[in-house]
């Protein structure tokens, strides 16, 4: 004979035998084990705040409200504003890169297919600060080292789209020419395309990607 205080399924039992409804999860906020971990959220969170409001504006307690923790814990993994900032210029910059190379490494595509489908990727992005205008704001607040990671991990970026355009050279898709110089042209133009006054130009990304395509081509194919 059962004992009337053992558990029943995945409820309680009561005195009078009958079982329990289990307790179920509270709506709202998920448990901690339910999200990503405390640091990649930090990080993505203070990815989209210091792009939206740029370096001074953004401080490290907002960053910790907005991911619903206490700002000890963002001192926890990073011992400061400037090594929070490098970090997360580095997950973007290595994500880019992730998804850069997702698209040309495709095979059956033209190089200025595959060119043209990361100026859409890049351009559709909500972006209110430029890449080099949050630099220079940032680069006081940054040491030596920090500066130098955020721009090695620039630098992969390039070196990729150097290497593809060094294939089509070989392959007589594009001209002659240094790919290296092509490399940085290219991100100068997606740059130039992530100002909202370009974009208002244009009735679509794909529209405005095509465009820089079409000038960006007339140099090197």
């Amino acid at each position: 004979m059962s004992n009337p205080h053992d558990s029943a399924s995945n409820g309680a039992v009561r005195p009078d035998g009958e079982a329990r409804e289990p307790q179920r999860r509270s709506p709202g906020r998920p448990r901690r084990e339910d999200r990503m971990p405390v640091r990649d959220e930090i990080l993505k969170t203070a990815s989209v705040l210091f792009m939206e409001e740029g370096y001074e504006a953004v401080s490290l307690s907002g960053i910790a409200e907005r991911c619903g923790v206490t700002k000890a814990s963002v001192y926890y993994h990073f011992e400061g504003k400037p090594a929070l900032f490098t970090a997360a210029v580095i997950r973007m910059l290595q994500l880019a890169l992730a998804g850069t190379r997702r698209v040309l490494d495709q095979e059956g595509k033209s190089l200025r297919l595959r060119l043209q489908e990361v100026a859409e990727r890049r351009l559709s992005r909500i972006q209110h600060i430029e890449f080099e205008a949050l630099m220079r704001e940032a680069s006081h607040y940054l040491d030596d080292r920090q500066r130098t990671a955020i721009r090695e991990a620039e630098q992969e970026l390039h070196d990729l789209l150097s290497l593809h355009f060094a294939r089509a050279i070989a392959d007589g898709e594009i001209r002659k020419g240094d790919s290296m110089l092509m490399a940085h042209s290219y991100t100068a133009l997606l740059m130039i395309g992530n100002r909202q006054a370009a974009k208002n130009m244009y009735a679509s990304t794909t529209e405005l990607a095509s465009q820089i395509m079409d000038m960006f081509w007339a140099g090197v194919g």
